[in-house]
């Protein structure tokens, strides 16, 4: 079981995520890349990205594949809600992407 925060430590928390609400809001989606970061930060879903915008271009494109979105986010940050993104995105994914070390039997 999770443990009950402190007041502080809930009051820090209400903060980060006021100024994360705030931060998506008020983000330009001026590009793709843009676009894409915005989209994830409201969803929490590559391939949830993948089909909103696959869908909003009504197959005129070829459709947009979820390793793309994933290289996006994983992209140098071009902004501090790309930067927050990109931070909880390799956190959510360190154990996928961590490499298996093996002793060799030689």
């Amino acid at each position: 079981m999770k443990r009950l925060p402190t007041v502080e430590e809930a009051k820090k928390e209400i903060q980060f995520l006021q100024q994360f609400v705030q931060l998506t809001e008020e983000h330009e989606e001026d590009t793709l890349e843009k676009r894409v970061v915005k989209l994830y930060a409201t969803h929490g879903s590559i391939k949830t990205v993948a089909d909103v915008l696959n869908m909003e271009r009504e197959n005129q494109l070829e459709p947009i594949e979820p390793s793309f979105i994933r290289d996006i986010i994983q992209s140098k940050p071009s902004d501090s809600l790309h930067q927050l993104i990109r931070a909880y995105y390799l956190k959510k994914t360190r154990h996928m992407r961590k490499k298996t070390t093996r002793k060799s039997a030689w």
